[in-house]
């Protein structure tokens, strides 16, 4: 699962999940870069993982901050790569909606992903509404 870094996203407490259930992969924004891939690539490759899920949130920050604000030092590198997912889109659920979509294509566009897809593994998109404490799948 790659999640945002939010604390109000914790995977485990969202899915009830025990220690151990989930492999999960935190980053504001939930953005992908290479290093999330090489993460997602160990869990489908050594851990058997059949299912990737990336899990946006509403209220995002940096969502928000890709919206609204230029951010400067390092918050830009997630900041441009959500700008580029949602472009002009100003309202906060859909721009979060563009960007979990966008990073599931990084994640499918992987080749290593590909040739695991082949095989049953799966990648979808989900919404964690913090407002209801509800999670849409397949957005």
């Amino acid at each position: 699962m790659v999640s945002c870094s939010d604390s109000r996203v914790i995977p485990e407490r969202i899915f009830h999940a025990a220690m151990g259930d989930l492999f999960t992969i935190r980053v504001a924004g939930n953005v992908i870069d290479d290093h999330q891939l090489g993460s997602i690539e160990y869990a489908a490759r050594h851990l058997g993982t059949n299912l990737i899920v990336v899990l946006g949130h509403t209220q995002c920050g940096a969502v928000t901050a890709a919206i609204k604000h230029d951010p400067s030092g390092f918050i830009k590198f997630i900041t441009d790569e959500i700008k580029q997912a949602i472009g002009d889109e100003q309202d906060d659920y859909k721009a979060a909606v563009l960007n979990v979509r966008q990073s599931v294509s990084i994640i499918e566009s992987s080749l290593e992903i590909q040739k695991d897809e082949e095989h049953g593994l799966k990648v979808i998109g989900a919404i964690y509404r913090i407002e209801e404490g509800t999670v849409e799948f397949g957005v």
